[in-house]
């Protein structure tokens, strides 16, 4: 096995969750679009970059995808960043999805089982088990999270801590 448990997925996802609330708490549209002055992207961006991840994990779980086909390319990586308010989804919006995938995620773990986890399943161009693709697709969240306190700053908002 080259992959955690589903109790010890459910623990991680709820530390990158909690994390993105505290980082985003407070935060308008505008303040979302706020680009880095270097390379990167805005919070818009990389929160629906994670939840255009987190499809490929409710998928494997047997759940609806928070985001269709086509929001689903405006997020992905390697897309053209946003720049502006009308080129997002608007970030309470964003924050919504994320908590609906949370949910889904969540639940979605509780009830998998061990023989699923190991079996080969497929996200995106990824090909492998559904445990060790779930922990990829999580750790991937994480590297993406913590830009999301520098972004935090970046409106002004220096206030938080972890």
């Amino acid at each position: 096995m080259k992959y955690p448990d589903a109790e010890t997925l459910i623990t991680s996802f709820q530390r990158t969750s909690w994390i993105i609330h505290h980082q985003t708490e407070g935060i308008t549209d505008e303040e979302s679009v706020i680009q880095p002055p270097v390379r990167g992207n805005c919070m818009n961006w990389i929160l629906g970059h994670i939840l255009t991840e987190r499809n490929f994990i409710l998928k494997l779980l047997g759940y609806e995808p928070v985001f269709d086909k086509a929001t689903q390319e405006h997020y992905q990586r390697e897309s053209a960043p946003v720049t502006t308010e009308a080129e997002g989804i608007p970030f309470h919006q964003l924050m919504a999805d994320f908590d609906l995938s949370q949910e889904r995620i969540e639940n979605g773990l509780k009830l998998i089982s061990a023989e699923r986890l190991a079996e080969m399943g497929e996200a995106g161009s990824r090909k492998d088990q559904v445990g060790a693709l779930i922990a990829f697709i999580h750790w991937h969240e994480t590297y993406h999270t913590g830009q999301f306190e520098l972004l935090r700053q970046l409106a002004g908002k220096n206030d938080k801590v972890i």
